[in-house]
């Protein structure tokens, strides 16, 4: 029997999770701009889930499972975010604390 190797973020990103630029970071792309990809994606996930809770509430469409479905994919793309902000802050007031 054989094993296939499983993907790693390339294949993630190519699902629609992460920004869509060949993978998570080019060799020759600054951190801004992958920090930019990454929050011009949570924009838009969090833009999604309102649409879709609008047409809800307006009738449009009955489909809750969508409803939850785009709020969760909002959430866990905000948490991402909050999670890299709490961690290049803890890496700054680290650096801070070196001795020169």
């Amino acid at each position: 029997m054989a094993i296939a190797p499983v993907g790693g973020l390339s294949s993630v990103a190519s699902a629609g999770t992460l920004p869509t630029t060949g993978g998570l970071s080019a060799a020759g792309d600054p951190f801004s701009d992958v920090i930019g990809r990454l929050l011009n994606s949570a924009n838009a996930q969090q833009l999604k889930a309102d649409q879709t809770l609008e047409q809800f509430a307006a009738g449009q469409t009955d489909s809750v499972h969508d409803l939850v479905l785009a709020t969760a994919k909002a959430d866990l793309s905000f948490r991402l975010v909050l999670e890299i902000r709490n961690r290049l802050i803890d890496c700054y007031q680290e650096i801070s604390r070196m001795q020169v």
